[in-house]
């Protein structure tokens, strides 16, 4: 009945409660004094307190076995109320059971909080009455009430231990449960962001490889073999490219250092595409390597090597943003340019760079183009600047014949006391 951490326990099956092999020992040695006691002064008293003491003996024997919940409780309330009424004829000593029946009830977090003290007053009128009808001396009922109520005090005491037991492991288990949803919203995240690479990596690199074999199926049939085998090369560069960036994206859900970790294409030189006896003109690479390092030139140089028609208007190095932004800028502008290809291709397309506030304290990239469809794609861009959580923004507007993406990052500190 006494709990002790260090001792080794098990859980009871019914119950679940926790049982020590301390607790256990201590009520078997305490039952074991009494019974001797019981048996020493038995002669000279009458059968029925003999009968009604060993039954509350018995039942205390056999609580400290039974795991049948309501046994266990049959048990505790005959020791109670046998022990009270045979208190006084042996001299306070099956006060015992009672003490120890007031302990287990009040203490045990699944019966209800009242029964302990119900069986306390029980025992406390019967242990009292039999007092009177023997004309007891008040120092023996004093204290054979005070044990009563010593004992409900500890079983309260007990129970409220085992409330707070109950508590710290149900907060633990809640505390686990939302580190589980935790690392479940990271996984979820984790697999968003490898589809939106993916998806870019795919859109930006296949519709360019698109329009690399058609320009080698029109090449080929004015009989400019040459030329149609420059850009061939350059379709294998570019679907080498996307492919080593599809790898990338889908190691980074299983490791995240390889986020981190350059990525390796085929070819070691950008691809070149013969144009008679011209100098060779360079396909740029469909993503910077690693990315954003190069800002925005590489995506200018390669949609303009798609057959694309883009002006340019401010620092396309975006040297006045960190790694972080420049990043971010670099994936939806390049996603913006994919769809520009798609939906309009041929169309010029305007890419505006500039400040935005007189602050200086925002940088923003505008990307303009004849009015495209929404699509996963811009559902994309909207997911990362959603992520960065710093006032960074992006808006789309569309009218009768454009469709606009703006883009807005903070300048950090540092860059703007470095320029100024």
């Amino acid at each position: 009945m006494i709990h002790d951490p260090r001792a080794t326990s098990a859980l009871d099956p019914v119950t679940g409660r926790e049982r020590t092999s301390l607790g256990l020992a201590l009520n078997l040695i305490g039952l074991a004094v009494v019974v001797f006691w019981f048996v020493t002064l038995a002669p000279g008293r009458s059968a029925t307190v003999l009968v009604l003491g060993g039954v509350a003996l018995v039942a205390w024997l056999v609580r400290q076995v039974l795991r049948a919940p309501v046994l266990r409780l049959v048990c505790a309330l005959l020791m109670v109320v046998l022990g009270a009424l045979t208190m006084e004829p042996t001299d306070a000593l099956t006060i015992a059971p009672v003490i120890a029946a007031v302990i287990a009830l009040e203490a045990d977090h699944d019966l209800p909080p009242w029964l302990g003290g119900a069986s306390a007053f029980a025992a406390a009128v019967i242990a009292s009455v039999g007092a009177a009808l023997a004309a007891s001396s008040i120092g023996y009922l004093l204290g054979a009430l005070g044990g009563i109520g010593i004992a409900l005090l500890v079983g309260y005491s007990r129970r409220q231990a085992r409330a707070a037991e109950l508590q710290r492991t149900e907060l633990a288990e809640r505390q686990r449960e939302a580190e589980r949803e935790q690392e479940r919203a990271a996984l979820f995240a984790d697999r968003a962001r490898v589809a939106r690479d993916v998806h870019d990596v795919l859109a930006h690199s296949l519709g360019g490889l698109v329009l690399q074999l058609d320009a080698v199926e029109a090449l080929l049939e004015a009989g400019r073999v040459d030329d149609a085998a420059g850009r061939a090369g350059a379709a294998r560069a570019l679907a080498a490219d996307g492919l080593a960036e599809a790898r990338r994206a889908v190691a980074t859900l299983r490791d995240p250092a390889e986020q981190a970790t350059p990525v390796t294409v085929g070819a070691a030189e950008p691809a070149t595409v013969r144009t008679g006896g011209a100098p060779p003109a360079r396909i740029a690479r469909s993503r910077p390597e690693p990315v954003g390092s190069g800002g925005l030139e590489d995506l200018v140089d390669a949609h303009r090597s798609f057959g694309g028609v883009v002006s340019v208007e401010g620092d396309v190095r975006l040297a006045e943003v960190d790694g972080r932004h420049r990043e971010t800028l670099v994936m939806a502008t390049r996603e913006a340019l994919s769809n520009a290809r798609k939906h309009a291709p041929g169309a010029p397309v305007t890419l505006v760079i500039a400040r935005v506030d007189g602050s200086g304290r925002s940088v923003g990239v505008s990307v303009s183009n004849p009015v495209a469809l929404p699509g996963h794609g811009l559902l994309g861009i909207r997911e990362r600047f959603a992520e960065l959580d710093d006032g960074s923004s992006v808006e789309v507007a569309s009218s009768a014949d454009a469709f606009v993406v703006s883009m807005r990052v903070p300048v950090t500190p540092d860059d703007r006391e470095s320029r100024s």
